[in-house]
């Protein structure tokens, strides 16, 4: 189903609305399963029954995050790390947004670690994720930003999915689309370029209240979900880039006074 018309406030050249990402939310103690599809805006539409069964099979092939209840050790052992490693909202890097770990630091540039269960100090991490986030003008944030090495993401596009997703995964993908990006880690002027990318991604996650998530998505939320899945994987966009628009933004990087030696010599994949 496409929807024509008046131009969607949130896709490019004017285009109008349209069911461009498809999402199922398992159910969980206090909600049932749900579906839908949604424009970038996050204007909703009914989701076909064939992208129903299509979704419901990568959920089901995702094992959800436990409760705190369920695993109560790790659960104090993840608060623990938490407590110890997240950055704090008010201190500022010249190379970053106030509250978030700059391009250079070594956690951003190491892979983090499922995140394993959810824990109360997880909700609270989440919560001033959001905040750093907000403040900082973003569409997304990944944990490795605000400090911690495990594997969870906040984002600006909470009409289409919810904000906090906890392990998520890219399953799928397909296409490629060509998207400026800049990063809150990278406050650097000249350091935005254009970066290829798969133009839909499949995604799994687990929400804060325990249900699984599976998303298809499309343009912008297929865009900041790969964006900040790559950070979880210890990958900023500067790696992504080639040529002479790779060679442009680290030049920018070096003038700024930033620490180079903590990106690999040749782009991602290379």
């Amino acid at each position: 189903m496409r929807v024509t018309g008046q131009a969607c406030p949130r896709r490019r050249d004017g285009q109008g609305c349209a069911p461009v990402n498809e999402v199922v939310v398992g159910a969980g103690q206090n909600a049932g399963p749900e579906g839908y599809a949604a424009c970038s805006c996050g204007r909703r539409f009914p989701l076909p029954p064939a992208a129903r069964r299509r979704l419901d099979a990568v959920a089901a092939g995702c094992r959800a995050v436990p409760p705190a209840t369920a695993e109560p050790a790790a659960a104090r052992a993840l608060d623990s790390l938490l407590e110890r490693v997240v950055r704090p909202a008010e201190p500022t890097s010249r190379l970053s947004r106030p509250g978030v770990v700059p391009v250079g630091a070594p956690v951003l540039h190491r892979p983090t670690q499922p995140v394993g269960v959810i824990s109360p100090g997880l909700v609270r991490f989440a919560l001033h994720m959001a905040s750093v986030m907000r403040a900082a003008g973003g569409v997304g944030l990944a944990a490795n930003q605000a400090g911690a090495p495990v594997r969870m993401l906040a984002h600006d596009l909470g009409r289409i999915v919810p904000q906090i997703l906890v392990d998520p995964r890219v399953v799928g993908s397909h296409g490629t689309w060509t998207y400026g990006e800049g990063c809150l880690s990278l406050r650097v002027d000249d350091a935005t370029a254009d970066v290829v990318r798969p133009k839909v991604v499949t995604v799994v996650a687990t929400l804060l209240d325990g249900r699984v998530l599976a998303v298809r998505a499309d343009e912008v939320l297929a865009r900041v979900l790969q964006h900040e899945v790559d950070h979880l994987d210890g990958i900023v966009y500067v790696q992504r880039l080639v040529g002479a628009e790779r060679e442009a933004v680290l030049a920018s990087v070096e003038r700024a006074g930033g620490d180079l030696a903590s990106l690999p010599p040749r782009p991602h994949g290379v």
